[in-house]
């Protein structure tokens, strides 16, 4: 760590070597096979018969596409590609059409792209086979409201639910009975094609139904859950009319028919948390370091997250030098400033190491995709003198905690992780490295940008 006292560097590059492990088109490539005219993934196969369509949806679609349809070769008919503004990182080869479209709130470019993949896989027929390829952002990207719920209203209930710091698992809950795609919906709209699905898994546990709230993933979606967690979030009132009556009106259904499993199809996760943290874990032992994973897969509160991974890396054993963890926190929005549950994370740390007088270690929280909310960084790395560097340019580091206001203070003492969209979307990896100068850390990391 010579010319990088307090590690700052160290830990963004060891955030890039964690980026790395889990490249989509790499982990593409790695999953899918092509033998003649069948698509092999592990053990299992596929075999095209007639026409292979390709429907990627997702903040990684674009680069899953690529790899996907070099794989594929003349075998590829058509595809339709779902990714979040920003995310079309190049061009994609000519049977491809690519959309972008707005991310966590979705927007009628969505929709719109959306019935273009329905339109298209509505084509599918006996020996056809449908390749998806799922990644996190789809359950905003890819949506067709249920009549009557607009997409106003599925906006409007989404924005509630975040504002209250609900996470994926519950923001599904409620969205996936509202639309004709969630819930293994896109699966039905071609019943006669296989369909082998590709995963890249933002949600912690990968569970397939909850990733892009499952759309080639069959079973009936619980309303029921749906009304439960608006009630629970104290969103219910406030929700449009049309949503709340619409998941009542399917809950009551009780009779409605399952969805029947899809006999020969062919799903796998490609990539998760787990392979980013170990992909951290293996560049800090090439640098002679000692690293100890000690969180899978937290969930909470941004700020409680934060002051409990300082108390974690205090606790660390003399013999660990970096501690790594992986999850994804929530923020309940009460303030009007600007933040990310990363950078929330990150100065929440902050905070306590000044209260502590905590001295010996740096700590980062950052977002995979990095996109931390809509701060546009991937989250921000903190030391003890985070809080007095920020104090010394005019911004109260305590008061913009209050106001959910977390980027103003790394921006104005330093710290930020800006790569921008990585291509990836993996959930969020934590850091706490033991520092081996303290003293010398504030003239690191006096640069606003962490550079």
């Amino acid at each position: 760590m010579s010319g990088d006292p307090c590690g700052f560097g160290s830990i963004e590059r060891w955030f890039q070597a964690a980026l790395a492990a889990v490249d989509p088109a790499r982990a593409v490539t790695a999953a899918l096979r092509r033998t003649g005219s069948r698509l092999q993934v592990g053990e299992a196969e596929a075999s095209v018969a007639g026409r292979l369509y390709l429907v990627a949806l997702g903040k990684a679609a674009a680069p899953m596409a690529r790899a996907a349809a070099e794989v594929a070769g003349d075998l590829l008919t058509e595809g339709v590609v779902i990714t979040k503004d920003g995310h079309l990182d190049g061009t994609l080869p000519a049977p491809l059409d690519a959309f972008e479209a707005a991310h966590p709130i979705p927007d009628e470019r969505g929709v719109a792209a959306t019935r273009r993949a329905l339109d298209l896989i509505g084509r599918a027929s006996s020996g056809d086979v449908v390749l998806a390829l799922i990644s996190g952002g789809g359950s905003a990207l890819f949506e067709a409201p249920c009549p009557p719920v607009s997409l106003l209203d599925m906006a409007r209930t989404t924005d509630l639910l975040l504002r209250a710091g609900a996470p994926i698992q519950d923001l599904n809950a409620v969205r996936t009975p509202l639309s004709l795609v969630k819930g293994g919906g896109f699966r039905t709209a071609a019943p006669a094609a296989k369909f082998v699905t590709l995963v890249l898994s933002d949600v912690l546990g990968n569970d397939l139904r909850t990733i892009a709230s499952g759309p080639t993933i069959p079973g009936r979606p619980d309303a029921a859950a749906g009304l439960a967690v608006l009630a629970r979030y104290r969103v219910l009132d406030e929700a449009p009319r049309s949503v709340v009556a619409t998941l009542r009106n399917l809950a009551a259904a009780v009779d409605a028919a399952e969805t029947a499993t899809a006999a020969g199809d062919v799903t796998a996760i490609v990539a998760d948390n787990a392979a980013a943290i170990a992909g951290a874990e293996a560049a800090i032992r090439r640098d002679g370091l000692r690293p100890a994973v000690i969180w899978r897969d937290r969930e909470g509160e941004a700020a409680h997250l934060g002051r409990a991974w300082v108390a974690a890396c205090r606790e660390a054993p003399a013999e660990v030098d970096v501690l790594l963890g992986g999850g994804e926190a929530t923020v309940t929005v009460t303030g009007k400033g600007v933040g990310g549950r990363n950078t929330e994370f990150a100065l929440a740390a902050a905070l306590e190491l000044e209260r502590l007088g905590e001295t010996g270690w740096a700590v980062a929280s950052l977002a995979t995709d990095g996109q931390d909310g809509p701060t546009g960084v991937a989250g921000a790395i903190a030391d003890s003198s985070t809080v007095d560097r920020a104090r010394a340019a005019g911004v109260d580091a305590l008061a913009a905690l209050r106001d959910n206001d977390s980027l103003a203070v790394f921006q104005a003492g330093g710290g930020i992780v800006a790569p921008g969209p990585t291509g990836t979307n993996v959930n969020d990896l934590y850091f706490g490295l033991r520092v081996a100068a303290p003293s010398a850390c504030g003239q690191r990391a006096n640069d606003p940008g962490g550079e």
